[in-house]
């Protein structure tokens, strides 16, 4: 009987051995191991903490450009731009602010509505506002290029131009490059 104890004991310490070994050998894999498809579901807590620290990246580039903005009123060359490259740069500020409240709106929201929980729809609504707020952001940086072209350069051509090849740049990649690849992946799954 202690012999059969005694060999279910070790039977079992060696399985738990053998089970950590390899949960040992699969946290040590770095992401350069895997294939591209290689893929691992989120928990709602991990996805949560994902979406907070994507706001977080982008949110201190757009409180910076929102500042120099602010500041750039107030500066000499501002006022010899003429009426409608005033108008544009008070547009690019305007696109600023709806970034800026659009990146913070998921934190709002959780904060006074699911405070003790992450839910799907939380998740929803916080990816579609970062998603908004990086289309709103892609016009206003291309229109400050533009601006700096012109006050740089005198030329509106160029500030046209930079502003545009900016625009495009951004909108690749933040929108071109991944709806390309979740459209190739939905055709590859069907």
């Amino acid at each position: 009987m202690r012999r059969e104890a005694i060999s279910s004991a070790v039977e079992g310490s060696s399985r738990s051995i053998s089970a950590s070994r390899l949960s040992q050998r699969a946290s040590r894999r770095d992401d350069s191991t895997y294939s591209d498809d290689d893929c691992q579901v989120e928990s709602l807590k991990d996805q949560a903490r994902t979406t907070h620290e994507e706001a977080r990246m982008v949110l201190p580039g757009i409180q910076a450009l929102f500042g120099f903005q602010l500041i750039a009123v107030f500066n000499r060359r501002f006022i010899d731009l003429d009426a409608l490259n005033r108008g544009v740069y008070l547009a690019s500020l305007i696109l600023i602010a709806v970034a800026i409240g659009l990146i913070m709106a998921p934190a709002a929201y959780h904060r006074l509505v699911e405070r003790d929980r992450v839910s799907r729809r939380w998740l929803r609504l916080a990816s579609r506002d970062i998603a908004w707020a990086m289309v709103a952001l892609t016009p206003a940086i291309a229109i400050d290029v533009y601006l700096v072209a012109v006050m740089s350069t005198g030329t509106a051509v160029l500030g046209i131009a930079l502003g545009s090849a900016v625009a495009a740049f951004l909108a690749w990649l933040w929108f071109g490059m991944p709806l390309l690849r979740r459209h190739r992946e939905h055709v590859r799954r069907e």
